[in-house]
C-alpha cells in the first residue's frame, strides 16, 4: 500500500503515513466521497447533460475537498479539480493546470480522464496538437470499457486520424460503445449499417441505432433517422413499382431482339448489359427471356396460321367467282393448302365456308352505288349498239370486283341492253340533239367533214347513247342545210 500524498509505501496495519503523517482514515473518507461525486458527474456525461451541471452545482461546496483529496493523490479528486479548471468553476480557466491535474489523474489509470487526455491531443487544448498520441490514451480508455473513449477510438478508425483507417475495427469500438448506451456510439453504429460499412448494408438496422441514439437527445441521430425513414418509406411504396418498371423495360428490349426470329451475339451482349444496368438477377433475365421466347414463338404460329388462311380463302373465292370449281380449280386449292401445311379438314372447312358465303351472295343485290357504276360500264360497252368479247370479259372481271353474282350481272346487263334499244327507238331527247347538231355546224364550218372530225362526231355520239344511223340522220340533214345556206356563184 502507498501513501496517496507522498508515495511512500506504507504498512497494512498502519494509520498514518510513516512519511508525511497523513491519517489514511481521512484519506480513504475523501476518495470515497470523491468516487461518489465522480459517479455522479459520469451519469451527467453519460444523460447528454456533460459535467458542466454537477460541477456548478457542487463547486462551492465541494472545491476545498476536491482540491484537498487531489493533493492527496486521489485520482477521482484530480479530474474533477481539471474539469474545474477546463470550465472556469470555482477557479480560473487555466489549459496548464487542467491538463495537469487531467494527467496525474490518467497516468494513474482514470478511464474519463485517459479519454479527456486523449481529446486534448487530438484537439490540440493545452498541448501540441497529436493525433497519434491521442488514440494512445483513447485506447488506454476504451480498453478499460469507458464508452465515450470506445466511440472516439471508433471514430478515429473511421476518420485514419491518428491511425491507418480499418472500418472492421472502427465497427468493433462503435459496437463496443453502443452497447453500453453510448449515443454517439449509436449513431456511428447506424452509419456503418446504412452504407454497409465492414457489415452488410441493413437500412432498416441502421434505423435502429439512429433512433436509439435520437432517443438521447443526439440531434445528428433524430436527423438521420428522419432522412432514413424517408427513404424506407418511399422505397417501400416506389420499390414495387420500379422493379415492375425495370422488368417491363427488358421484356420490351426482348421483344425487339426476338424480332425477326433470332438473337444476334451482339443484342445478346446488349440484353446482358441492359440486365446489369437494372441490377437484375441472371435468374429473373433467364425467366423473363424464356417467357418472351415462348410468347414470340406462339405469336408467331398464331399469325402464320392466320396467314395461311387468309390465302387459302383468297383462292377458294377466286375459284369459286365464276359459279363453280373446275377440276384444275380444285387441284389448285390441294396443292395450295399442302404447301401451306394446311391439315385437310381445315382446307376442307375454309372452302365449304367461303363456298355458303358465295351462295349467299348471290341471293344478295349489289349495292346502290356498285350498281350504279356498273350499269355505267355497261352503257359505255353498248354506246356502238353491241358488247364485243373483250368488253363481255371486261364486265365479267368488274363484276367479280364489285362481287357481283353472274346472275345479278346478266340481270343488270339485260336490262342495259332493253333500255338501250328503247333509246335508240325514241331517239335523242332535244337537248342531245341540239348539242350534236351544233358539233356538226362546227365540223362543216370550212364546208368538208374531215376524217378526226368524223371520229369526233362518233365519239360524241357515242357519249350521248346516240345510234349511228341517227347519227348519220342528223349529220346528213346539217350538210343539207349548210349547202342550201351558201351563197350562189354565178359564171363571169
Amino acid at each position: 500500500m502507498e501513501c496517496d500524498k507522498c508515495n511512500a509505501a506504507i504498512p497494512d496495519s498502519a494509520k498514518f503515513c510513516p512519511e508525511c503523517g497523513s491519517n489514511l482514515a481521512d484519506v480513504e473518507d475523501l476518495r470515497e466521497r470523491c468516487v461518489r461525486d465522480t459517479k455522479e458527474c459520469e451519469e451527467s456525461v453519460s444523460s447528454g447533460e456533460g459535467s458542466r451541471p454537477f460541477i456548478r452545482k457542487n463547486v462551492f461546496n465541494r472545491l476545498s475537498e476536491w482540491r484537498q483529496a487531489a493533493e492527496l493523490g486521489v485520482r477521482e479528486a484530480q479530474w474533477l479539480l481539471g474539469r474545474c479548471y477546463d470550465e472556469g468553476l470555482g477557479v480560473e480557466i487555466s489549459d496548464i493546470h487542467a491538463i495537469g491535474w487531467h494527467l496525474k489523474a490518467a497516468e494513474q489509470g482514470y478511464p474519463p480522464a485517459q479519454n479527456h487526455i486523449g481529446s486534448c491531443y487530438q484537439n490540440g487544448n493545452g498541448v501540441p496538437r497529436d493525433e497519434a498520441e491521442a488514440v494512445e490514451w483513447y485506447r488506454k480508455s476504451a480498453e478499460q470499457g469507458y464508452a465515450i473513449a470506445q466511440a472516439n477510438l471508433g471514430w478515429c478508425y473511421d476518420a485514419g486520424c491518428g491511425v491507418a483507417s480499418d472500418e472492421a475495427a472502427a465497427l468493433k469500438w462503435h459496437r463496443k460503445a453502443a452497447l453500453q448506451d453510448d449515443e454517439t456510439g449509436q449513431y456511428n453504429l447506424g452509419v456503418h449499417y446504412e452504407w454497409g460499412s465492414a457489415v452488410p448494408e441493413d437500412k432498416e438496422e441502421a434505423a435502429q441505432w439512429y433512433r436509439r441514439a435520437a432517443a438521447k437527445g443526439y440531434e445528428r441521430a433524430g436527423e438521420a433517422l428522419k432522412r432514413l425513414e424517408d427513404e424506407l418509406a418511399e422505397a417501400e411504396s416506389d420499390g414495387p413499382v420500379e422493379a415492375a418498371e425495370a422488368e417491363q423495360q427488358f421484356r420490351t428490349a426482348c421483344k425487339d431482339a426476338l424480332a425477326d426470329g433470332k438473337v444476334t451475339i451482339d443484342e445478346k451482349r446488349e440484353l446482358n448489359t441492359l440486365a446489369e444496368s437494372l441490377k437484375m438477377s441472371q435468374e429473373t433475365v433467364k425467366r423473363l427471356f424464356d417467357e418472351e421466347k415462348e410468347t414470340f414463338q406462339r405469336d408467331m404460329k398464331i399469325q402464320r396460321a392466320r396467314d395461311a388462311e387468309l390465302k387459302f380463302r383468297i383462292a377458294c373465292k377466286n375459284a369459286l367467282a365464276g359459279g363453280k370449281v373446275t377440276v384444275d380449280e380444285k387441284q389448285e386449292l390441294t396443292t395450295l393448302g399442302k404447301s401451306l401445311k394446311m391439315p385437310g379438314e381445315i382446307a376442307k372447312r375454309i372452302f365449304e365456308d367461303e363456298k355458303k358465303t358465295f351462295q349467299a351472295g348471290l341471293n344478295v343485290a349489289p349495292t346502290r352505288n356498285v350498281e350504279l357504276q356498273f350499269r355505267r360500264a355497261c352503257k359505255k360497252a353498248l354506246a356502238d349498239g353491241r358488247v364485243t368479247m373483250a368488253e363481255e370479259r371486261q364486265l365479267k372481271n368488274l363484276a367479280k370486283y364489285f362481287k357481283i353474282s353472274n346472275r345479278a350481272m346478266k340481270e343488270i346487263l339485260k336490262d342495259e341492253v332493253k333500255i338501250f334499244q328503247q333509246n335508240r327507238k325514241a331517239g335523242p331527247t332535244k337537248a342531245v340533239e341540239l348539242q350534236f347538231r351544233q358539233a356538226c355546224k362546227k365540223a362543216l364550218a370550212d364546208g368538208k367533214v374531215t376524217p378526226n372530225e368524223e371520229r369526233e362526231l362518233k365519239s360524241l355520239a357515242k357519249f350521248f347513247n346516240m345510234s349511228t344511223v341517227i347519227m348519220k340522220q342528223i349529220l346528213a340533214d346539217e350538210v343539207k342545210i349548210f349547202r342550201k345556206s351558201r351563197p350562189k356563184v354565178r359564171g363571169g
